[in-house]
């Protein structure tokens, strides 16, 4: 029976082929509709069978959890890494829009359940047989409100609802001749499957059905088209050889141009979804109405402004951390962030700010830091009255004894830089003293602040003392080796100074490492590899060519040579782009005489 359905299709379809053929003569003939024809034929044929044998509901159920088992969707501890808790957040949203939208389905046995896959390179969603769905952090990195989420959803929803997950499974364990028990040792190689895609006509259903699910629930259609005319513009930009910085690509920054196009590979051209989903709002006479707010949208306006940040693009950094500061007020990872983007881009004064609700909010020691150095740039004169009406406003109720000891650190720091140097001195050893309360890595962290205002107030020997005596602590903290290097070239100790850093794993540390090789070599006059490695240094983190980030983190010594290099750096960089852009009109040139 199945061979005579196939012969039967095949027939009638290269039928079809052979008077569209005469009645476009001018089109060139082809084989290739001919191989796409028996492709389907062959696939269609095969899926008969599977619809006439469809597994029950319970059954599905049962399928899907156990591959959601085995991916490790129902571990409890998959989120163990997420210091922030923006995992758990957002899958719970995923969640509560979800549950909006599954009463829409017609198979009211399957159990949905919907997960976030943290992966930010996860730039696409899909679903599992039994209605475990799963969104990936890079596909949500796109979307702007819910109602879009909403479209994303209920596409997948609909792949579940009308039979294509399980379908796809049956399809693949037939091809091979497993049976269906097999599943219960697919794990990843499952999911997989999914990720894959369907037939173009089950992705076109599924965004169809799925917008209707979403609209039937009171979400605006203009989710749906607002998404899709975004991945029409990706989709374009993705495919464009001549794609420049400053597309909309580089705007997202937090998604990769790879993970994009593996998206555009599973499912059919964006513009041909986009029509066909404007196609099914005339028909149904949908009006426009006001989208609703993507409420996890901070998150990832957060995860995009790090992105910027890393990549030396400071001033759209610092507005998308505004942007989800003023959407999430209590957000105190966006103020950290737009914080360290004010300092990075060496605007000490539009530090303060942030730099203050982060430390009334996480009084963390890192947050007393980076409001102590802001503060003593931006107003040295008020400096400590300021910060001392912070940190007393902070531990007004509860003494958190490391964070107010860290604040206080700061706050005597503050002092010393001021010219009282008796006074800061003295509180900082006094609180060093009190020894066993306080753990070895926290004291190395505050002998480091101390040896940092030290060195700020120009008192080198006091500050290698200082860090010398942590670095016996913890000879292996690469922080206190690379703020010893910076102290020691600055003495002229250049010998102990290259013996210092400690060569970080993190690209920060990394990029500072190839800093203070830089200094210590313009120093002896080796400039060919100051050059070098200063080039380097600018690689892993664009911050050391901020002139006033160095200016407001080293001596004046260190800066004047810094500023040197960056001048040589900057030089050499237009120099490369001068090449380039030569180089390119006259291959553009040469092509055209060709032509």
């Amino acid at each position: 029976m199945r061979r005579l359905i196939a012969a039967a299709i095949l027939i009638a379809g290269c039928a079809a082929l052979y008077f569209l053929q005469r009645a476009k003569s001018e089109a060139p003939i082809s084989p290739a509709p001919v191989l796409y024809l028996v492709a389907d034929t062959e696939r269609e044929a095969s899926r008969i069978p599977l619809q006439l044998t469809r597994v029950s509901d319970e059954e599905e159920n049962q399928i899907g959890a156990q591959i959601a088992k085995e991916y490790g969707l129902t571990d409890p501890h998959r989120f163990d890494n997420d210091k922030t808790g923006d995992a758990q957040v957002i899958e719970k949203y995923l969640n509560s829009v979800g549950y909006l939208l599954t009463p829409q389905v017609q198979r009211q046995a399957i159990r949905y359940h919907f997960y976030l896959d943290d992966n930010p390179d996860l730039v696409n969603a899909f679903a599992l047989p039994g209605g475990s769905i799963v969104v990936g952090r890079g596909l949500l990195n796109l979307l702007e409100s819910e109602d879009e989420l909403a479209s994303v959803l209920g596409h997948e929803i609909t792949h579940v609802d009308n039979g294509h997950a399980i379908e796809r499974l049956q399809y693949e364990l037939a091809a091979k001749k497993y049976g269906l028990s097999v599943f219960y040792g697919l794990g990843r190689p499952a999911v997989e499957i999914f990720q894959a895609g369907y037939t173009k006509e089950q992705e076109l259903e599924a965004d169809r059905v799925g917008l209707d699910i979403a609209v039937a629930r009171g979400y605006s259609p203009q989710g749906a088209i607002a998404l899709m005319k975004r991945f029409e513009k990706l989709e374009a930009e993705e495919s464009d050889p001549n794609r420049r910085a400053g597309s909309p690509i580089e705007e997202i920054a937090q998604v990769s141009v790879n993970s994009l196009q593996q998206y555009f590979q599973s499912h059919p051209p964006a513009s041909e979804r986009l029509a066909a989903m404007q196609s099914e709002i005339n028909s149904q006479g949908w009006p426009e109405t006001a989208q609703r707010a993507l409420k996890v949208r901070n998150i990832f306006l957060t995860d995009q402004a790090e992105a910027l940040d890393t990549a030396g693009e400071f001033a759209k950094s610092i507005g998308r951390y505004k942007e989800a500061a003023a959407l999430a007020p209590d957000y105190l990872r966006a103020w950290r962030g737009l914080a360290n983007a004010e300092w990075r881009s060496g605007d000490a004064t539009e530090t303060v700010t942030p730099a203050t609700e982060a430390a009334l909010r996480g009084k963390e020691a890192r947050d007393w830091q980076l409001l102590a150095r802001a503060l003593i740039v931006a107003s040295p004169q008020k400096a400590t009255d300021i910060f001392a009406e912070d940190l007393n406003k902070a531990f007004a109720d509860n003494k958190q004894i490391n964070s107010y000891v860290a604040g206080t650190f700061e706050l005597a720091g503050m002092q010393v830089v001021r010219g009282n140097l008796g006074d800061g001195i003295q509180l900082l050893r006094t609180v060093l003293a009190t020894g066993s309360q306080y753990s070895t890595e926290f004291r190395t962290q505050m002998q480091r602040e101390l040896a940092w205002w030290m060195y700020r107030a120009g008192k080198l020997d006091e500050a290698a003392r200082i860090l010398e005596s942590a670095h016996q602590s913890l000879p292996r903290e690469s922080e206190t080796g690379n703020q010893l290097a910076w102290v020691y070239t600055d003495m002229g100790r250049q010998a102990d100074a290259s013996q210092s850093p400690s060569a970080g794993s993190s690209p920060a540390m990394q990029a500072e490492d190839n800093a203070i090789l830089a200094v210590i070599s313009a120093r002896t006059n080796e400039h060919d590899s100051a050059n070098v490695q200063f080039k380097i240094a600018c690689m892993y983190d664009p911050v050391w060519l901020v002139p006033r980030w160095v200016q407001n983190n080293f001596s004046n010594s260190t800066a004047t040579i810094i500023k040197q290099l960056q001048t040589e750096e900057l030089a050499r960089r237009k120099k490369v782009a001068e090449e380039l852009a030569r180089a390119k009109k006259e291959a553009e040139a040469h092509r055209h005489s060709n032509n």
